[in-house]
């Protein structure tokens, strides 16, 4: 269960680090009480909920709080932080019950995915609960989720989410029940670095059909003529390579990935299949993977 919530967190949590300005409320109230509920069924197994239902965010914060007078507590406050508090993890490693689904191993499983897996870094020792933005937070969403005019505030003037909100919200990631954003983050960056480049082969494809066979055979031959590859002064440039689209030895390396593989960045002047770094650093991961495989 604690996945789930961490997942929701996440997925909520990085939506709002992007774009927290249209229409946040709801991701803001689903990301925060989720991060609450697995922290507190985490650190005070069963006090989460009541009558099987979980406590809502407000509760969840004043329970947070009300544990600072405890013996034994892991919380305490922050120095010189009014309504701020530390929960400290007993032994400063990362969980040892983390066990979160790892990804399949690329060209195994699943060969269309092409970035390579990392595992999550070890947590923090503590983590930082701001109640007390978090609970100013908890207000604002609530007066807009209800459609109520009273502005989270009393007064007549609608408050909205600020950045220092979203800040408090992403610092609950350091807790060893969550510890999910970097992968949402890098989940999504991959996805969106793969769906451009489908875009890009099927743009590069349409040239192909305008320019017809002899033209690209045209272009293919001048190729060599136009592409600077390794020279005295830059012996590590890439000469031309087969373009991925079109097949002809026409791809234009601006430079190459980060790993030394040989995989071009930069455009084929034959089709203008362009890739981007992205796309070449994972496909050099994927080589190297590869590489591990036969080597083993």
């Amino acid at each position: 269960m604690d996945h789930m919530r961490a997942r929701t967190y996440a997925v909520c949590a990085v939506k709002l680090d992007e774009d927290h300005t249209d229409a946040s409320e709801g991701t803001f109230d689903a990301a925060v009480t989720n991060a609450l509920v697995a922290i507190v069924a985490r650190e005070w197994p069963g006090e989460e909920g009541n009558g099987g239902f979980t406590k809502p965010a407000a509760k969840l914060l004043d329970l947070i709080r009300g544990k600072v007078e405890e013996e034994g507590t892991v919380v305490r406050p922050a120095p010189d932080e009014p309504d701020v508090f530390l929960i400290s993890e007993q032994d400063g490693a990362a969980d040892p019950d983390y066990d979160a689904e790892e990804p399949s191993v690329p060209g195994a499983s699943e060969p269309e995915v092409i970035f390579a897996w990392q595992p999550p870094a070890t947590l923090p020792r503590e983590t930082r609960v701001d109640a007390g933005v978090l609970s100013e937070a908890v207000l604002i969403t609530q007066a807009i989720r209800h459609a109520r005019a009273d502005g989270a505030g009393g007064g007549a003037e609608r408050r909205v989410l600020e950045r220092r909100h979203v800040d408090a919200l992403l610092a609950l990631d350091a807790h060893r029940s969550l510890g999910s954003l970097r992968m949402e983050q890098e989940s999504r960056y991959e996805s969106s670095a793969q769906q451009q480049d489908e875009r890009e082969r099927e743009r590069a494809f349409r040239t192909l059909g305008r320019i017809g066979e002899e033209e690209a055979e045209r272009r293919a031959a001048v190729a060599g003529d136009l592409h600077v590859g390794p020279t005295p002064d830059d012996p590590g440039a890439l000469g031309l390579l087969e373009c991925p689209v079109c097949g002809c030895e026409a791809f234009s390396s601006d430079g190459g990935d980060d790993l030394g593989m040989a995989v071009g960045v930069g455009e084929c002047l034959v089709c203008h299949y362009w890739r981007s770094p992205a796309i070449a650093n994972a496909l050099a991961r994927e080589l190297e993977w590869e590489r591990r495989r036969e080597r083993d």
